[in-house]
């Protein structure tokens, strides 16, 4: 910290890097689900950590309850040493009467961290603190990312050349259990796996072993939040307003979003059977939601009426929007590379619903979903890899991502009806009845060129499937045929032919 820091209040933002890949580095359900409650709470838990060492009558000046307190506490009585003045998207924003403290917090926070995670890191950007909110506020986001920019990624140490070595991580073992040798990090995460879950969480959400074994992972992020901070933020100066303002406006996205998470739970478990016939384990875990940002291990079948669900709803009030992205995977795929790609697959999902063409009334952004199968997949560039593997003729054969059509929003339905969800669910119904040998038949001709389309088109047509008449519409029937494995409704009978009823 600079000197001139010290003696002054101070402003200060933290933020832990690499959460979800930290989380999903594991293949192991009770690495994932340890990590995921290691790092749910862990800048207030750290902050509580530390105000512990402090003396009873000292740690009073201390407030980390950020939603009950006074949010004028620190601006009007000085005996408060520090204050968490609000968290919102990752990010802890708190006030310091001195610099010299905040600094004894940091290096705390940072060791706590390591104890706790192994090898996450903490980024720290402090200003001083002046009497314009909305100055500081800028200096401080652009103070982080300048940090960000210059910190390096430190690591743990390596393991030596004659050390044995974790085959995920690369870290040194240093545990023995019962049955295996572990790592540092995999220890912790297992410590912190909850005693009330079920080491096989992931295997009881398949549907069955073997052909059926197959999950998801769906990441949901809302819509502009940046941009909804930045205009109810852009003319307040005053921190008691500012305050009060930004905390009202972090809980409401995450009230909003979190309200959202548990309907969207209820209504996973009200399709649960017709997904699978044993319904005493819940098909889905919840990893991260921390206010607009969304990630769920769950069965296959769930993952996209799951996100449709989750992203109508949220729109109810009108005011959030999200898009979301879905990984496909056999339960053998590695976790941290399926999270990837449905990662990525939510950027797709927000890159088409950025473009002006597609945005409503005052540059509104609307509900888009993504998805993708997880085979041999290099999810660092999914939009390459869609270009290598999803194109014929110059031209994708991919009509996804998807628009989740918004209630009461006439002018955001009108612009992407062409996108709208209702056409995959057409077709994906069409194709749960059609003899499998026919669909399957279709799926491999269309990557084959329109040429190829048109005469497995005028031979279905002669069999009596006269639906198949608009060649437009080949992109989303291969997105409907390339997942009707994962169609929620039961398969028909392969031998079926319209020519036979």
């Amino acid at each position: 910290m600079r000197a001139e820091l010290k003696n002054c209040e101070v402003l200060a933002m933290y933020d832990v890097r690499g959460i979800q890949a930290y989380i999903f580095k594991s293949n192991v359900a009770k690495e994932i689900v340890g990590a995921s409650e290691l790092v749910r709470q862990i800048i207030t838990e750290g902050l509580d950590a530390y105000i512990e060492t402090l003396p009873c009558e000292k740690s009073k000046s201390y407030l980390t309850e950020w939603k009950d307190d006074d949010p004028e506490a620190f601006l009007k009585d000085s005996s408060v040493e520090m204050q968490i003045m609000f968290i919102g998207g990752g990010n802890a924003y708190v006030l310091f009467r001195r610099g010299e403290e905040c600094q004894n917090v940091n290096k705390f926070l940072a060791e706590y961290i390591l104890n706790r995670t192994y090898s996450l890191s903490l980024a720290v950007a402090v200003v001083k603190k002046t009497e314009n909110y909305s100055e500081d506020y800028n200096a401080i986001n652009e103070e982080m990312r300048r940090i960000k920019a210059s910190m390096p990624l430190s690591m743990p140490m390596g393991a030596m050349p004659f050390m044995a070595v974790d085959s995920v991580t690369g870290y040194p073992l240093t545990e023995k259990t019962r049955e295996e040798y572990l790592c540092t990090e995999a220890k912790l995460k297992r410590e912190a796996f909850p005693e009330t879950e079920d080491e096989k969480i992931f295997d009881n959400m398949v549907t069955e072993k073997g052909d059926s074994s197959t999950l998801a992972v769906f990441h949901i992020d809302g819509n502009s939040m940046g941009k909804k901070i930045k205009d109810k933020m852009q003319k307040i100066h005053t921190y008691g307003d500012a305050v009060r303002t930004m905390r009202a406006l972090s809980i409401d996205i995450s009230d909003t979003f979190l309200e959202t998470v548990d309907e969207t739970k209820k209504y996973i478990d009200s399709i649960a059977p017709r997904v699978k016939k044993d319904t005493s384990h819940k098909l889905y875990r919840e990893i991260i939601a921390a206010g607009d940002d969304i990630t769920f291990v769950c069965n296959a079948k769930v993952a996209i009426p799951a996100v449709e669900f989750f992203l109508r709803h949220i729109s109810d009030s009108g005011e959030f929007s999200a898009c979301g992205g879905i990984a496909f995977f056999n339960s053998h795929f590695p976790f941290s590379d399926a999270y990837q790609v449905a990662e990525e697959s939510c950027s797709m999902a927000k890159a088409r619903a950025k473009e002006k063409e597609n945005r409503g009334a005052e540059d509104k952004i609307g509900n888009f979903l993504d998805f993708q199968i997880c085979t041999n997949i290099n999810a660092s560039d999914l939009k390459s890899y869609r270009a290598r593997h999803y194109q014929t003729e110059g031209e994708l054969f991919l009509a996804r991502p998807y628009y989740v059509d918004t209630p009461d929003d006439k002018v955001l339905n009108q612009k992407n009806e062409k996108y709208n969800i209702s056409r995959l669910h057409y077709w994906e119904n069409y194709f749960a009845i059609m003899p499998r040998n026919k669909a399957k038949q279709l799926r491999e001709v269309i990557p084959m060129g329109k040429n190829e389309i048109k005469r497995e088109l005028s031979f279905l047509r002669s069999r009596g499937y006269q639906e198949f008449k608009n060649l437009d519409e080949y992109k989303v029937w291969y997105d409907a045929l390339e997942i009707m494995d994962w169609h929620i409704k039961e398969e028909q009978n392969e031998n079926n032919d319209r020519t036979s009823e």
